[in-house]
């Protein structure tokens, strides 16, 4: 089964790249997230603004954070354009650290896939590097 990822904006050449390493792709813009979210239930919700000082993201970003209804959805968020991205796991009981920063797509969507039971500091880096990702190659 393939990871579901969906981007909301309109950066079409982080979803290229994340289709040819074998994720399943879908991509919305603000105003249909929630439907998305309830028809497609993927595994990892990638906000990818245009721009960083765009305060809509960030408003829809924090808007999807206060919702208990989507508590079941890990988030990434565009800090700076391909640059650094922020991690927020899958909402849980426990009071382990759920916000991380990473410096590329493919290591935060390791860590917003992580179990709960690895969500210890020193087995992170361990784990992490033990989560195989699907990559397939385009054939001609």
């Amino acid at each position: 089964m393939r990871i579901r990822i969906l981007i909301v904006g309109n950066k079409s050449a982080d979803a290229e790249m994340l289709k040819d390493r074998g994720f399943a792709i879908y991509t919305c813009n603000e105003n249909t997230l929630y439907n998305m979210l309830g028809e497609i239930k993927p595994d990892v919700v990638f906000i990818n603004c245009d721009d960083p000082q765009d305060f809509s993201s960030t408003k829809l970003y924090n808007q999807i954070l206060d919702n208990v209804q989507y508590a079941s959805y890990p988030i990434m968020y565009t800090l700076a354009e391909d640059d650094v991205y922020l991690v927020n796991k899958k909402r849980t009981a426990s009071k382990d650290k759920r916000t991380v920063i990473t410096d590329n797509i493919i290591d935060g969507i390791k860590m917003a896939l992580l179990p709960a039971s690895a969500r210890k500091s020193k087995k992170i880096d361990i784990i992490s590097r033990n989560i195989t990702l699907p990559f397939y190659a385009n054939r001609a």
